[in-house]
């Protein structure tokens, strides 16, 4: 896997510090092998080989490697530009535990594929992620020559585990097409972290397939385990991770995660040869069972004198299209080549990987949909086809009279609750009173929805109508249960209505008596909300669509909903009534509409932020508001 850090300001220090005492730390230290350059732009520099202290102390603060000459990076105000960041590329803890117990043979070829999955994978970021901006406000996106980077191959995680692992420091600069050093555009590295992660592993497991005959267990979000290595034995040599999960909770965001790594880490045991880590991994593994003779029916060490390269699967584009649109019903480039490279169980080679994807875009089941200065963006027939259909569809129902309780009724319901804002009376009212057959509902988190739906269907239950309301998440889908509503998943509702599990279709879950809510539409997928609209309309039911379509992206093919949103009247609660503080209600907007860097300087020019070295120096300087933080990470959370 591959994870990001930037080195902050004055950060870098402690690293370069350590580097010039050779103490033992990430970065340098006693039995760990020397940093070596990497990165097009080291090569145009003549550098190569192992990296220099002074050398590394150059490319972290602007200067030449090559010659201590600043590289005439712009000066930067405030509190300054990042000076690199630290791309950390893992391989699997089973590869790990081959290294460290297989042998001098599979240790030489495990090391080998590791490094030709990290040169594959910085290769792919060079190429899609290395950019600059030139212009007027930085408008006009430019290519780098490359990164200016040094690779630290290291052997073993904090806790002492097997733990194979590079950390590529990447300097916060490139050259540009006018020959003129600039700051890297770093959010296209994050754009693409997660496609140079799956390039990397699926380059290692075709290294590992073709030296050493490894069979893999199935690829999971890119990555996967050699057959062989039982569960407990990873467990077992995962001792920081479960440190880590034990610190925040095994629901914890990948932010906290990474929190909690920097919150939690000791230093490295220091002067532990590589033998004497050796010794204690083998005396571990042979306790819980995973022995000499185990690890050695994991891979075949004649293969490495074959060489046999295993054949690329070539995935059907069918597949590689349900894939790529499982998480946005438009995707880019980036996201066929993941697709592809998780349909690869004995790994390919990364620019093979490449390729396959490229092909599929270029196929006719391909659409191009729209073009960004950095990337185009596409979507698959099946998915244009399916909006398109349920968008005729959602158009037709609009003028159809369904589940209309009446003026009186919507009355009565509006009086009966004085606390009613006056945007959520006119929700209710529209909603009870208005002959419509879908009804599109929008509000930012806060503004009271839930509220307004259970007036609602207080008004439907007198007029005779059932309320079936549904969710994507039986998380979301409880917090209407605990409104009294009754709710499900989508998912289970689909699944009961079309048959599953050997279960007997059920259509009369909806009739024209029947109004269907669904809650959180904005995270509903293309393919689940286009089949509910259709379920809908062919039961003659009411349907009432709830979200917000600025947030948080749908969880599997989504965007019909917003399609949605945009094209009819719909209703929009915009009174924030969760904040108690204007501050908090402006910076909500801010990071909904994408300014979260505005929303954050807002924070800080009214000082409600505190920026402290560490949790414990935090907790000393102040006093941490918490219902400004817990608004904050909320809407942060909520954007991509």
């Amino acid at each position: 896997m591959l994870s990001i850090g930037k080195l902050g300001t004055g950060q870098e220090m402690y690293y370069l510090e350590k580097v010039a005492e050779g103490a033992e730390d990430y970065y340098s230290g006693e039995g760990e092998v020397a940093g070596q350059w990497m990165g097009d732009a080291a090569a145009e520099l003549g550098l190569s080989g192992e990296v220099e202290a002074d050398q590394l102390t150059a490319m972290l603060t602007g200067n030449n490697p090559a010659d201590g000459q600043p590289l005439g990076l712009r000066a930067v105000g405030g509190r300054g530009p990042v000076p690199g960041f630290d791309l950390t590329f893992s391989a699997p803890k089973s590869v790990s535990l081959l290294w460290g117990l297989g042998g001098p043979i599979a240790g030489v070829e495990v090391k080998a594929a590791h490094k030709a999955g990290v040169d594959a994978a910085l290769g792919y970021l060079q190429q899609e992620a290395c950019w600059t901006r030139r212009g007027a406000n930085g408008a006009q996106f430019v290519r780098g020559n490359g990164y200016l980077a040094a690779a630290f191959e290291h052997r073993s995680s904090r806790n002492g585990d097997p733990q194979l692992h590079t950390h590529v420091l990447v300097a916060n600069a490139t050259q540009g097409p006018d020959g003129r050093w600039s700051r890297l555009y770093h959010p296209a590295i994050y754009e693409h972290a997660q496609t140079a992660s799956y390039l990397y592993q699926s380059q290692l497991r075709h290294e590992l397939t073709r030296r050493l005959g490894i069979e893999w267990q199935e690829v999971r979000k890119g990555i996967a385990e050699i057959d062989g290595f039982a569960d407990e034995h990873l467990r077992e040599f995962s001792t920081r991770r479960a440190e880590i999960l034990e610190a925040v909770g095994p629901d914890a965001s990948a932010r906290s995660m990474e929190v909690a790594a920097l919150t939690t880490r000791q230093a490295k045991e220091q002067n532990v040869s590589r033998e004497e880590l050796h010794e204690r991994w083998r005396s571990k593994g042979e306790e819980i069972g995973l022995d000499a003779e185990t690890v050695s029916q994991t891979f075949d060490a004649n293969a490495a004198l074959n060489r046999l390269a295993p054949v690329a699967h070539a995935a059907p584009h069918e597949q590689i299209g349900e894939a790529a649109t499982a998480h946005a019903s438009h995707f880019e480039r980036r996201d066929a080549i993941r697709a592809v490279a998780g349909a690869q169980q004995s790994g390919a080679p990364a620019s093979e990987v490449v390729r396959m994807a490229d092909e599929f875009l270029a196929s006719g089941q391909v659409l191009r949909v729209s073009e960004t200065p950095r990337a185009e963006r596409f979507t698959t027939r099946r998915i244009w086809e399916l909006e398109r259909k349920a968008l005729a569809t959602a158009e037709r129902m609009q003028g159809e009279t369904r589940g209309q309780a009446g003026e009186l009724i919507a009355a009565r319901v509006i009086e009966a609750r004085p606390t009613l804002k006056v945007d959520q009376r006119k929700m209710v009212r529209r909603l009870l009173s208005d002959p419509e057959g879908i009804v599109v509902v929008v509000g930012e988190a806060g503004t009271g929805k839930t509220f307004a739906i259970v007036a609602a269907a207080e008004g439907w239950a007198q007029a005779g109508y059932e309320l079936r309301a549904v969710a994507p998440t039986w998380r979301a889908a409880n917090v209407l249960r605990a409104e009294g509503l009754e709710a499900t998943s989508v998912a289970r509702l689909l699944a009961q209505m079309e048959g599953g599990d050997g279960a007997e279709a059920d259509s009369s879950l909806l009739s024209p008596h029947t109004v269907l809510l669904v809650d959180e539409a904005g995270m509903v997928g293309s393919a689940e909300l286009a089949a509910l609209i259709e379920a809908a309309d062919r039961a003659q039911s009411k349907l009432v669509l709830v979200g917000d379509h600025q947030q948080l992206g749908e969880i599997e093919a989504g965007g019909l909903y917003r399609a949605l949103a945009e094209r009819g009247e719909s209703i929009l609660l915009d009174e924030v009534i969760r904040h108690n503080h204007e501050i908090d209600r402006e910076a909500a907007r801010m990071i909904r509409e994408g300014e979260g860097r505005a929303a954050l300087e807002l924070y800080r020019s009214e000082e409600r932020v505190t920026v402290a070295p560490d949790a414990e120096a935090r907790t000393d300087e102040s006093q941490v508001d918490f219902a400004v933080g817990t608004s904050v990470c909320k809407s942060l959370s909520g954007r991509r």
